[in-house]
This record gives C-alpha cells, sequence and structure tokens, in this order.
C-alpha cells in the first residue's frame, strides 16, 4: 500500500524522501542489531526493580510488577507498531498549485511549485531506492499538509508586488547598442529638457515632478519647446537622413542615417528607444503582469521606467521624490520628511536619506535570497527531524510523549509555510496601502517602478523582514504555551539556517555599492 505524500516545493520532495530511505536505513540496523528491542527490556527490568524496591505492605509483588510490566507494553508496543514500523510506501505526490479566491470570490491559482523534474510525475525513487513510513507518520503529513493548504488556500489573491519588482530588477537590455543610445539619450534630451524645465519653472507641482523623473515623460515628450526642440548628438540608425533636418550636420548625407528629434527617437513604433526596450522585456513578465493587472500603457510605463529611469537623484543637481507615502516629500517648501517639517526634520531627513539609499540596496538584496532560503530551510529542517525519529523513539523507551513532541515539531515546520504566505500578502497589500489610498497620489505601479521616495522604501524593506522572521517567532511561541517544547529549538534552527543566505546578499549588494561609489559616500 501506498501513502501518498503532498509536497509544495520542488526542494522539498528529494529532501523528503531522503529523510525517509536514511530513516528505513537506522531502523533496519536498530532491527538487526537487536538495540530496538532494548526498551522493552529495560522497561521490564525496571519495573521488576522498582516492586523489589518496595515495602511488604504493596501486597503481591509479583502480581503488581506483572500489571505494570502489562501496561507498559501496551504502551510501547502502541507506539512501536505505530510510530515506527514502516509499513506503507513512500510516494511523493507534487502540487502545482493551491486554489484561492480574489476579492470577488472568484478562484485563482497560486503556483507554489514550478514545472520540472520533480513536480512532472510523482516521485517513488531516489537513484533506484524506495523507503517506507509508519502509520502515524503518514497520517501527521496528511494533516499537516493539509491544514497548511487549507490556511494558505483561505488568504485572498493578491498581486506579488515585491515578486514582480525582483523580476523587473531581473530585466536587463543585451543590446549594447541600443544601451548606449539611451546613455545619449539621457546626455543629449533628458539632461537638456530637464535643465530647461527647471529654469523656466523654479517650482513644480507633485504630479509633474512624478512624470518627469524619467526619460519617457509625458511632459517632456508632448510640450512643445522640450523634446521637439532638442535632437540626437549623432546620426542613429533607424532614422533616415531629412534634408530640411539634417543639411547642416556633419557626417550625414541623402542616404545615410540622420538627426531625429528628441521626441522621434523615442516614440517612434518601429525604431523609438521606448519600442526596442520593449522588446527587450523577457515575455514571461509581460505574462505575470497581466495577470496581475492587466498589460496596459501604465504597467509597460512602469516595467521600463523600472529599467532606464534614474535612480534617486535628479539631473541638474536636483532631488525630487514625487510620490507621497508614509513619509510625505514637500516639494513645495523644499523639505525632505513630513509636510511642514523644521529644520531638524530637514537635516534628519537628508541624513537618513543619504543612509536610507545604501541601506535600501543592501537590506533588499539580503531579504530576497532569505525569501529563497526559507522554505530550502524548511525542508532540510524536516527531513533532519524525520532521520531522528527512530532513534529518539528508541532512545525514549517509545514513549509516547515524545513521539507527541515529534508531532507538534513536524506540524510546526510545515505550518511556517502559511506564515511565510501570510507575509508575503501583507507585505504587498502594504504596498497597496501606500501607494493606492488616500495618503498617495500614485498606485502599486509606482512601486513597481521604483518612482517611491526612500522612507517608504526604507519602510518596505524592514517591515517586509520583520513580518517574515517574528510571525514565524509568535508562531514558535504558541506552540510553545500549547505544550510543545519544539518551539525555541526550530526557531533557533531557523534563524540560523537563514542566516548565512541573508548574509551572503548583504555582502554581495555591498560590493556592488563599493564598486559604484569607488568606496566613497557622496
Amino acid at each position: 500500500m501506498n501513502a501518498n505524500l503532498i509536497v509544495t516545493d520542488y526542494m522539498e520532495a528529494p529532501l523528503l524522501l531522503l529523510g525517509w530511505i536514511v530513516n528505513n536505513t537506522l531502523w533496519n540496523t536498530l532491527m538487526a542489531t537487536g538495540l530496538a528491542a532494548v526498551p522493552f527490556v529495560a522497561m521490564m527490568v525496571s519495573e521488576w526493580f522498582r516492586a523489589r524496591r518496595e515495602g511488604d505492605d504493596e501486597g503481591n509483588k509479583g502480581k503488581l510488577a506483572l500489571n505494570r510490566i502489562e501496561t507498559g507494553l501496551y504502551s510501547m508496543v502502541l507506539c512501536y507498531a505505530f510510530t515506527c514500523l514502516p509499513l506503507l510506501n513512500v510516494s511523493i505526490n507534487p502540487v502545482n498549485t493551491i486554489v484561492r479566491t480574489d476579492g470577488s470570490g472568484n478562484a485563482c491559482s497560486v503556483a507554489v511549485i514550478g514545472e520540472g523534474e520533480w513536480s512532472s510525475n510523482t516521485m517513488n525513487s531516489l537513484s533506484g531506492q524506495t523507503a517506507s513510513i509508519p502509520l502515524w507518520w503518514a497520517f501527521v503529513h496528511v494533516i499537516s499538509k493539509g491544514v497548511t493548504n487549507s490556511a494558505v488556500a483561505s488568504i485572498p489573491c493578491t498581486p506579488d508586488w515585491q515578486a514582480i519588482a525582483t523580476e523587473v530588477d531581473l530585466q536587463e537590455v543585451g543590446d549594447q547598442i541600443l544601451k548606449a543610445e539611451i546613455a545619449d539619450f539621457q546626455r543629449a534630451c533628458y539632461g537638456a529638457a530637464r535643465d530647461k524645465l527647471f529654469r523656466e519653472q523654479p517650482t513644480i507641482e507633485r504630479s509633474l515632478a512624478k512624470d518627469v523623473a524619467w526619460l519617457g515623460s509625458n511632459h517632456l515628450l508632448t510640450t512643445p519647446g522640450f523634446y521637439d526642440t532638442f535632437y540626437a548628438p549623432r546620426p542613429i540608425q533607424g532614422f533616415p537622413y531629412v534634408e530640411a533636418r539634417d543639411s547642416a550636420r556633419s557626417n550625414t548625407g541623402p542616404g545615410q542615417p540622420g538627426y531625429p528629434s528628441c521626441s522621434e527617437w523615442w516614440s517612434d513604433g518601429t525604431q523609438g528607444l521606448y519600442k526596442r526596450l520593449h522588446d527587450e522585456v523577457n515575455p514571461s513578465l509581460w505574462t505575470t503582469l497581466q495577470a496581475a493587472v492587466g498589460v496596459h500603457d501604465s504597467a509597460e510605463e512602469a516595467v521600463i521606467r523600472r529599467m532606464v529611469s534614474p535612480k534617486e537623484g535628479a539631473a541638474n543637481g536636483k532631488t525630487v521624490n514625487p510620490v507621497r507615502g508614509y513619509g510625505d516629500v514637500n516639494l513645495d517648501a523644499g523639505a525632505l520628511g513630513r509636510a511642514g517639517a523644521g529644520a531638524s526634520h530637514v537635516v534628519s531627513g537628508a541624513l537618513g536619506a543619504v543612509g536610507g539609499a545604501y541601506m535600501v540596496a543592501k537590506e533588499k538584496a539580503g531579504m530576497d535570497m532569505l525569501k529563497m532560503a526559507l522554505p530550502m530551510v524548511q525542508a532540510a529542517l524536516v527531513m533532519a527531524v524525520i532521520i531522528c525519529l527512530p532513534l529518539i523513539m528508541v532512545m525514549s523507551g517509545y514513549s509516547m510523549k515524545v513521539a507527541g513532541t515529534a508531532t507538534f515539531g513536524l506540524f510546526a515546520l510545515w505550518f511556517l509555510t502559511f506564515w511565510w504566505e501570510l507575509a508575503r500578502w501583507l507585505s504587498n497589500n502594504l504596498i497597496t496601502m501606500l501607494y493606492d489610498g488616500g495618503g498617495s497620489s500614485g498606485g502599486p505601479l509606482d512601486a513597481l517602478s521604483g518612482a517611491v521616495n526612500l522612507y517608504d522604501k526604507s519602510l518596505l524593506v524592514l517591515v517586509e523582514r520583520a513580518m517574515f522572521l517574528v510571525l514565524p517567532m509568535v508562531w514558535m511561541a504558541v506552540m510553545a504555551w500549547a505544550g510543545s517544547n519544539v518551539g525555541r529549538g526550530v526557531d533557533s534552527m531557523l534563524t540560523g539556517g537563514t542566516k548565512g543566505a541573508q548574509a551572503a546578499g548583504d555582502k554581495a549588494s555591498g560590493a556592488a555599492i563599493g564598486a559604484a561609489t569607488k568606496g566613497k559616500v557622496r
């Protein structure tokens, strides 16, 4: 008879099967050496000595000892049969999706395991080796996974903005010619147009500041006197020579590339920078966006804006943080911080912005690696507990109390999946509350495009880290209150296991920052 064990993570499948293979090997060793019978002998000898030490007033010591041994044997044999004897064949059954509902009550699916080797077919062996599982632990696995998946399914569907933003960050421009053209466009068109804007309008409205914070600004493209009056600094392939425009320019002529205006250079439907950048994006990202918000102009603009927009800091030495989230940006007053901030808040805000820029880059890389490492550490910890089961059951004398503690431990580990999904939902909705509520002039796509101020970026990273680590800690504390002794041990193992991945992300991002700044904070 097979025990179909559900897994919801690509790494969990081989580690779970490996754990039971090693578990079976250890149990067979204990049986072959006779060590598995030692607890029975020890219990009978212990009860005999206990009866011998008691006084004569206890009555018939032989009958008393036999009754105690009989009662102990019932308990031990039951524990032995249900928690130690591998009776069912292990069959790993990956689940690709957990059905969840959106705000309207419609069903939607959230992928929890990638398509590939482990999720294609049921997994029964590892390198030709099969495994078996005792009845009790098969029951614990089924109940734990069922409760966990039901809890995960109860979380409403929301777009995973953090995951989408990370996927956008992974997009890069592979065309070196396009990279060079973007750099030329930024210097000759964007920088010049913004300089002119700042000269003509010393104070700009918040909505305009947000729009002109990237190369494809609608204001600069459509307002006469900006992109339509500036031209490419050199002939550009794909834009033919126009005599009325290019006759006085060098290195061009009939049949050769010409000098397009900045608006043509950006917006042309076939050779424009926007069109070419759009084609550089991985098609799978557009599929992800369509599932989240639908692919429309603002969504496409958010992706391309994040790819090419200058990071914090505007042209001509001006700092423009156009989105008002938790930490307001008072553009009109020229103050960084909450509206109406005093001099002390301006100074602290400026210092916070300098430190925040470095902190956000470092913490974001560490957080991304932490989120990827957590399920892997979870699977490794479950495997370790499974491997230890034969040893701890024999050493405990087939104790039901120890079996109960191990049951609580496995359930607590598997249920961590729900807390991480809940933390992800809270993180996504925190973005929505900050950028889609009354306190913001933008929407969630602002976070995707990078059009958020430093305070909000820092806040999101810190709160996200707290939720992914603190919520599981609270769960372990609740398990301890319920009478389980595994909370502190699992929590320390989980924290220690993910610390290396997080430190690696922090170190890598720190090295990147150091290389970018040449070791100097400007």
